[in-house]
């Protein structure tokens, strides 16, 4: 009965590792290469201009108040650096030999500014939304990946410019700071 129930435990285990997401590896499919500008989610672009164009300033308001929905996944959009490319893509799914024993704690700070106080903005980590945060306040999350990948979008998933990409160490701490940009 013991090593059925070890049996039975370590499949559940190794169930859970094949669905932790990683963006480590996703190529541009038309050069193969790996030097990518994430774009924000599917249709994000177009749902900014809709919105603000058929709502203004209350639609902005609108649109972020419904979006405090955590953990969501959405196919994520790139462009190419060296071809560009544009393409969409969901996270890959974890390599075993990625994966850490023990997770790695991120403390994500959105330093306070005058532009865009209002509006709460999402933290993605390796494709994956893993929280909103408002002007001025930290949220904080786990990562079991080694290589990861944080992008900040406003309320439509458009992606600042830039992102912050990290080697995480099993039990350690990474502090992230972000202002408009990762500084």
């Amino acid at each position: 009965m013991d090593s059925q129930q070890n049996v039975n435990q370590n499949a559940a285990e190794n169930s859970e590792q094949a669905k932790i997401p990683s963006v480590y590896g996703i190529v541009c499919p038309k050069c193969q290469k790996g030097d990518l500008t994430i774009v924000g989610t599917k249709g994000s672009k177009g749902a900014a201009i809709g919105m603000g164009l058929a709502l203004g300033a209350v639609g902005n308001l609108i649109a972020n108040a419904s979006n405090k929905d955590d953990f969501s996944l959405r196919p994520i959009q790139y462009k190419c650096k060296s071809c560009g490319n544009k393409f969409e893509s969901y996270p890959l799914v974890a390599k075993p030999e990625e994966m850490l024993e023990k997770p790695c704690t991120v403390n994500f700070h959105r330093l306070s500014r005058f532009v865009g106080i209002a509006m709460s903005q999402d933290v993605w980590l390796n494709g994956v939304k893993v929280g909103t945060v408002g002007n001025g306040k930290s949220i904080t999350f786990q990562t079991v990946t080694k290589h990861n990948t944080i992008f900040v979008s406003d309320q439509y998933g458009v992606a600042f410019k830039g992102d912050f990409k990290f080697e995480a160490q099993e039990g350690g701490t990474v502090e992230v700071n972000f202002k408009g940009k990762f500084v």
